[in-house]
C-alpha cells in the first residue's frame, strides 16, 4: 500500500516534469513581454515592448493588434501555470527525496 502510494507520487512527478517541458516549448513560440499603445495625430499604433540584452526595446506591430494580443495573453497564462506546475515539481521531488532518505537510513 505505502508502495503504491510511492509509485503514484513518482508518476506524478514525472507527468509534471513533461508538462513543464511541454508548457517551455510552447511558450518559445509565443512572444513575451507586453503592448503598448501609442496616439500620433489621432492614429492608434501597437508596439511590443520586451526586455533583450538588459535593455527595454520596442518593436512595431502595426495599427491593429488583434493576433498579438491573443498570443500575449496566451503567453500569460502559460508563464502563469509553468509557475503553478514548477511549484508542484519542487514540493513533490523534496517528498520522494525525504522517503528516500528515510528508506536508505532505515
Amino acid at each position: 500500500m505505502m508502495w503504491e502510494k510511492i509509485k503514484r507520487l513518482e508518476e506524478r512527478l514525472y507527468e509534471l516534469r513533461k508538462e513543464i517541458e511541454e508548457v517551455e516549448k510552447e511558450l518559445e513560440e509565443l512572444p513575451s513581454g507586453h503592448l503598448e499603445v501609442k496616439t500620433i495625430n489621432g492614429n492608434v499604433y501597437y508596439y511590443l515592448r520586451y526586455w533583450e540584452d538588459g535593455r527595454l526595446r520596442s518593436k512595431y506591430i502595426g495599427k491593429f493588434a488583434s493576433d498579438i494580443k491573443e498570443k500575449l495573453l496566451k503567453s500569460e497564462q502559460l508563464r502563469r501555470r509553468l509557475t503553478q506546475l514548477k511549484e508542484e515539481e519542487k514540493k513533490l521531488s523534496n517528498i520522494i527525496d525525504k522517503i528516500e532518505k528515510i528508506i536508505t537510513d532505515y
